[in-house]
C-alpha cells in the first residue's frame, strides 16, 4: 500500500511545480527590462547620469578638432585640409556650451521616460512572445 501512496502523491503533485515554472520563466525573461526600468527611474541614478553626461559633452567640446578631420578625410579617401591643432568645437561656435547644460537638465526627464517605457515592455514581454508565437505558427512553412 505504502508503494502506492508515494507515486499517487508524487502524479498528483507534479502539476504543481510545472506550472509555477512557467510563470517565473516569463517574470525572468522580463527581468533585465524591469531591473532596467528601476534604475532609470532612479533619482540619484538619473542624477548621476546626467553629470557624466554633462562632462563628457564638455570634454567633447574641448578636445582639438584636427585629428578627427585627418581621419575622417583618410577614411574618405580624401586630402584633409589644414585645420589649426589648436580649433574645438566651443572656439568654433561658442554658443556649444550650451548643449552639455541642455544634456544635464534635460537627462533626468528623458531617463524617466525611457524608465517607464522599459516598465511597460517588460510587463509587454509574455503577450510579445505570444502573439509572435502565434504569427509564426499562422504563418505558411517556407520552402
Amino acid at each position: 500500500m505504502r508503494k502506492l501512496i508515494l507515486p499517487a502523491a508524487a502524479l498528483a503533485f507534479a502539476p504543481i511545480p510545472l506550472a509555477a515554472q512557467e510563470a517565473p520563466a516569463a517574470a525572468s525573461e522580463a527581468a533585465p527590462l524591469a531591473d532596467m526600468a528601476e534604475q532609470m527611474r532612479d533619482p540619484e541614478r538619473q542624477r548621476e547620469l546626467a553629470m557624466l553626461a554633462q562632462t563628457m559633452t564638455e570634454i567633447l567640446l574641448d578636445m582639438p578638432i584636427a585629428p578627427l578631420a585627418q581621419a575622417a578625410a583618410e577614411m574618405a579617401g580624401e586630402q584633409a585640409r589644414q585645420v589649426d591643432p589648436d580649433l574645438t568645437l566651443r572656439k568654433m561656435v561658442p554658443e556649444a556650451g550650451r548643449v552639455s547644460e541642455a544634456i544635464g537638465r534635460n537627462a533626468p526627464q528623458a531617463m524617466q521616460a525611457a524608465g517607464t517605457m522599459a516598465s511597460a515592455m517588460a510587463a509587454m514581454a509574455p503577450a510579445l512572445r505570444e502573439m509572435a508565437e502565434q504569427m509564426a505558427r499562422a504563418l505558411p512553412e517556407r520552402k
